[in-house]
């Protein structure tokens, strides 16, 4: 009769190649009215925003658009003044093996920003880290059941196959206002600053509906005695429904990159009208589709009787999971100020980034360590002229997900609030959203083949081996050419007594 096999397509996702690749961008902006007057920027930051990532032949080109905004005294000056300033991020990723078709991810952040004056001008530069992942989806062919001799033995595996099949993406415009007391006397938005908090996404009409919050904090200037600035922390509503075919969004994920945001006060129109603060957010809301393929492979076979097999094997890469992890946790330190910089007497604003040093596995779970690098602005003890100080403290999280090798690790700054301690000392209490994706990426020996040689050569009688620490009933089974079931349970240095 022949053997009679039958196969099944699995489509299995091929990690390509991943990097991650440090820019350096530099932008400058004019000072308005600059003359001989000293110009002391005090506060500064920036967005990086990756407009397009076009996957070409061994290399993705990718293209960004930097946004800074400063703070900055003039002079004798006690208020307050801004400036912003654009630049392009042009960078290319080498990533040998790429293709077009391929499905490549892109994730930038900045990681640290130095604004400083010269000659008329603020210059601004931007460290970024832009990390790529591109993977391929590849058919792989299966032997799922093997019949038509008799004597077979056979052992089969499960595979699951998780891969990233689409992604879409929508572009989110947020608007929203609060009011204003009258005892601050708000004159103008100096800065602004924004995270992103996705809480859901689920299948909806059309597509999947993201659902969440962005929090703004705006540094605002204010005309009350004794206080040039104040922030005016405010949420806005996320709820966007982003396009995908109904069968793919059910294993959907979804993210946000901040594109832009801009507040500005409206004046109160006539006595009893509230001066408010308008603000407008545009985000890309991007859709990942995740979806999961099985089956049950065969991973070995042998002959009891009759022909003996010859068998060819093949080795197959995949994702057989993907898991996510979301946390939100609170740490707290002490920040020291400069040696020359001024005594804090009350802080009006404060600007931290997060840096990932490293995380390790520890009992199932992982302990990410790092610094916060804080830039504080603050009226010092007995004046009401502005000055800032930058300082880090070290925090250290952990995730209830165990991460595997070329994980995802997104840290951001939820809330920070400083406040004095002592005159050259601060205390900062911080609140991190920490979202992780760790991909497990296993190879698995798979048979491809199997063919019918001549007959099984053995002779019958008893023997009696003993197993080695690594032996099982298959492996026993295998060996000496009987089935499995006739082995029973192996120990190291029990003597087994077969009958062949």
């Amino acid at each position: 009769m022949g053997l009679q096999i039958e196969r099944q397509t699995l489509e299995t996702e091929r990690l390509v190649g991943e990097k991650t690749a440090q820019a350096l961008v530099r932008a400058e902006a004019l000072v308005p009215g600059a003359g001989r007057d000293a110009i002391e920027p005090l506060l500064a930051d920036a967005n990086l925003y990756i407009a397009k990532a076009d996957l070409q032949t061994d290399r993705v080109v990718i293209e960004g658009v930097v946004s800074c905004q400063a703070v900055y005294r003039q002079g004798e000056e006690t208020t307050l003044r801004a400036l912003t300033a654009t630049t392009a991020l042009n960078h290319v990723i080498d990533i040998p093996d790429a293709e077009p078709d391929m499905l490549c991810r892109v994730r930038a952040e900045v990681d640290h920003v130095d604004a400083r004056y010269e000659n008329g001008h603020i210059v601004f530069q931007i460290a970024c880290t832009v990390r790529v992942q591109v993977t391929a989806l590849s058919p792989a062919e299966v032997i799922r059941a093997i019949s038509g001799e008799d004597g077979l033995e056979t052992r089969y595996t499960k595979l699951e196959s998780v891969k990233l099949a689409a992604e879409s993406s929508e572009m989110a415009l947020l608007r929203d206002s609060v009011s204003l007391p009258a005892a601050l006397d708000a004159r103008m938005a100096l800065m602004d600053w924004m995270t992103v908090e996705i809480d859901e996404a689920a299948p909806d009409l059309g597509g999947v509906r993201v659902k969440g919050r962005a929090m703004v904090e705006t540094l605002v200037s204010s005309g009350a005695p004794g206080r040039p600035a104040v922030v005016v922390r405010y949420p806005l509503a996320l709820d966007q429904l982003v396009e995908l075919p109904d069968w793919l969004a059910p294993g959907a994920f979804a993210e946000a990159e901040v594109r832009s945001v801009q507040s500005r006060v409206e004046p109160a129109e006539g006595e009893e009208g509230e001066t408010k603060l308008v603000c407008e957010a545009e985000l890309r809301v991007r859709v990942y589709a995740s979806v999961t393929d099985t089956a049950e492979a065969l991973t070995d076979i042998y002959a009891t009787q009759g022909n003996a097999l010859s068998v060819e094997r093949t080795r197959l890469s995949l994702c057989s999971a993907s898991n996510r992890a979301k946390v939100t946790e609170s740490v707290r330190g002490t920040l020291l100020i400069g040696e020359n910089a001024a005594g804090v007497g009350t802080v009006i604003a404060t600007l931290a980034h997060p840096a990932v040093g490293e995380w390790r596995v520890e009992n199932g779970q992982t302990k990410i360590e790092g610094v916060l690098e804080a830039a504080v602005l603050y009226l010092p003890g007995g004046t009401d002229r502005p000055a800032s100080t930058e300082s880090e403290m070290p925090f250290s999280l952990t995730v209830p997900l165990a991460l595997e090798e070329g994980a995802i690790v997104d840290i951001q700054v939820i809330s920070a609030e400083v406040s004095a301690l002592m005159s050259d000392r601060l205390e900062m209490k911080a609140q991190l959203g920490v979202t992780c994706e760790s991909p497990k990426r296993e190879e698995i020996d798979v048979v491809r083949e199997v063919a019918e040689g001549g007959p099984v050569q053995r002779r019958p009688g008893i023997i009696i081996t003993w197993p080695g620490c690594d032996d099982d009933e298959w492996s026993v089974g295998k060996r000496y050419g009987v089935p499995a079931a006739q082995v029973g349970e192996t120990g190291a240095g029990k003597p087994i007594v077969l009958k062949v």
